[in-house]
């Protein structure tokens, strides 16, 4: 589908983008063997125009050549991360294999999937939230608005947690990065990509036939009746994104704290295809760096087993959604509220206030 709606930039033509129809046709002289599949075409401006100089040449090369992006992305982005990690210098070997045998990585690379791109705008946020640049921070967020509820959910987070600058930030990428697809594509590819958005919550189960795994999709099979499955989604998510809040704005490690609104984003999230667990990734590194480190035992005890089944999630796509949801939306909330009992329980050793002060509020920047 990328392949296609980046054939539609290429030969500029523009009103092919979000007719379907035009675009099945135009998939079907591409990749013949692409008949079977009808796509929905949704997805943002941004990406067609990313897309565009893969069809320079022929679709399995485009392919491979945008597999390599993917690692590459993937690579990259536990770079970002790696420096910090020191705890985890003496386990550089078992880190390593860990991060290749992650099957959200195999399963990204399978459906050759833009999750990558957002994977490493959370890494470099990561690594400008740790040097207290929270503005820096806030761009890169911004820069998830391709995939529009990615950004809503970071952004929702730090409002709450009243991350100002941060907000900022991601307004200024967000709106730059779409002023500039504007500048380029026009007003009606904007319009008619407006209209779409809108159009998502009636067309949900057509493009999501298997429930999301994310809170979404975990009420959508517990819950019978849709419109009360939606109104708990919707109290649930506001919930957990007020308790990453709380966690981001404790005194807790870093590693604890971006963790928690790691795993905010993928909770509250409308839309998280297994492969999109891919963003876990940094989840797995930050937490084990931190447990490493880690006193108190009884916190390892409870979140490795949690981490373990959240991190073998991404195989059991062919299981009962109601199996497969238990190991990643339901032991990431389990993990996210493990991680809450920490803060709290630092917050009553310490005898400090329950909100960090100072002009960086939650960031703790790196001496």
């Amino acid at each position: 589908h990328f392949y296609v709606i980046g054939s539609v930039v290429r030969d500029g033509s523009w009103r092919e983008l979000y007719d379907a129809n035009a675009q099945w046709t135009r998939a079907s002289a591409i990749a013949p063997t692409s008949t079977e599949t009808f796509f929905v075409p949704v997805e943002s401006p941004q990406l067609a125009l990313l897309f565009a100089p893969f069809t320079r040449t022929e679709y399995t090369t485009a392919l491979a050549i945008w597999l390599v992006v993917v690692v590459i992305l993937y690579a990259g982005s536990y770079t970002l991360l790696w420096p910090d990690a020191q705890a985890l210098r003496a386990y550089t070997g078992t880190a390593l294999v860990t991060s290749v045998a992650f099957p959200g990585l195999f399963n990204l690379v399978l459906h050759g999937q833009t999750s990558a791109i957002s994977l490493i705008a959370l890494a470099t946020a990561a690594f400008a939230l740790r040097r207290g640049r929270l503005f820096a921070a806030g761009i890169a967020v911004g820069m998830l608005v391709f995939k529009p509820h990615w950004m809503l959910a970071a952004v929702g987070v730090f409002l709450i947690a009243g991350e100002w600058r941060l907000v900022a930030g991601a307004m200024l990428g967000a709106g730059s990065q779409l002023a500039l697809t504007w500048l380029y594509v026009g007003s009606s590819v904007m319009r008619t990509y407006w209209r779409a958005l809108q159009l998502l919550s009636s067309i949900a189960d057509l493009l999501e036939p298997k429930p999301s795994d994310s809170l979404e999709g975990l009420f959508r099979v517990l819950v019978s009746d849709a419109r009360i499955a939606v109104a708990l989604y919707l109290i649930a998510g506001v919930a957990i994104a007020i308790t990453a809040a709380r966690i981001w704005r404790s005194r807790a490690a870093f590693d604890v704290r971006f963790s928690a609104v790691v795993l905010a984003i993928v909770l509250t999230s409308p839309h998280t295809g297994t492969y999109d667990l891919i963003m876990l990734g940094p989840v797995f590194l930050l937490l084990a760096n931190w447990l490493v480190q880690c006193e108190q035992r009884r916190w390892v005890s409870r979140l490795v087993p949690l981490l373990a089944a959240a991190f073998v999630a991404p195989l059991l796509t062919g299981t009962p959604a109601l199996v497969r949801l238990q190991m990643s939306v339901s032991a990431t909330i389990a993990v996210l509220m493990v991680l809450r009992w920490i803060c709290d329980s630092e917050h009553s050793r310490a005898g400090s206030p329950g909100f960090a002060e100072g002009s960086l509020g939650g960031v703790q920047p790196m001496a």
